[in-house]
């Protein structure tokens, strides 16, 4: 299942971040890749439901993000940087549902707290600032929004979203929840393989779909300045492997 992960790394902006978000994923729990996004199945869509239905969901809420950091005026609300810290977020926001692997297989049911627990994992984790990490624990913590408290759990109080970030990451988190929202799963999209130099296309800018070779091809100025200041992954890691076929 980690392999659904990958059309989310592609959209990331920073390469220590996308490193960061890959230790985030090789480090989750073994059953976040098995289980159900809802072990009642009463909260979430079909797509989300079955094994594997957490992952899918995990997915989903980032497909959703990143169409909402696709719309320029949102886009331009954060930076680069903001924006990988939040799709790291989402890809861990569930990340602890059931809490760790051995609470996992003392007892199955969510935890009500496992907003805090993810949190706390990410803040653990090496590979970037404290501070870095602090933030998206702060948006991890408050995914869960105006469910914050349980009448079961009365010693358990989750934080609210009181800023941006926070408040688009539960947004993100709402409408991959809701039953009436379909995101769709087919077998090839699930094992897209990471690009490579050679099969890589631009997804930004004038020369969008064409690859290295046809960039460079067509205009080796602009491929130039692309490389000198486009620092989105997967591009500024591929463009150093490039090497042009002249004729």
């Amino acid at each position: 299942m980690k392999e659904m992960f990958y059309q989310i790394l592609e959209t990331f902006e920073n390469k220590d971040i996308r490193d960061f978000a890959e230790t985030i994923i090789n480090n989750a729990p073994k059953y976040f890749f098995e289980v159900p996004a809802s072990s009642t199945g009463k909260y979430h869509p079909s797509y989300s439901l079955g094994e594997g239905g957490l992952v899918r969901h995990t997915v989903a809420l980032c497909k959703l993000l990143n169409h909402m950091l696709s719309v320029e005026s949102v886009a331009n609300q954060f930076t680069s940087r903001e924006r990988d810290l939040l799709r790291v977020s989402g890809i861990a926001h569930d990340m602890m549902k059931s809490g760790t692997q051995a609470d996992y297989e003392k007892s199955k049911w969510t935890k009500f707290e496992h907003p805090l627990m993810a949190a706390e994992m990410v803040e653990r984790t090496e590979g970037l600032s404290e501070e870095e990490k602090f933030f998206c624990g702060q948006v991890i913590a408050s995914h869960m929004g105006q469910w914050s408290q349980d009448k079961r759990y009365p010693d358990v109080i989750l934080p609210k979203p009181n800023d941006k970030y926070q408040i688009i990451l539960h947004l993100a988190d709402y409408l991959a929840s809701r039953k009436d929202i379909e995101i769709k799963f087919d077998t090839e999209e699930t094992h897209t393989e990471p690009p490579t130099v050679d099969n890589y296309k631009f997804d930004f800018g004038k020369h969008s779909g064409k690859t290295f070779q046809e960039v460079y091809d067509e205009d080796r100025g602009w491929l130039r300045w692309a490389r000198d200041n486009v620092t989105r992954e997967p591009f500024a890691t591929l463009i150093k492997e490039f090497k042009p076929k002249t004729n």
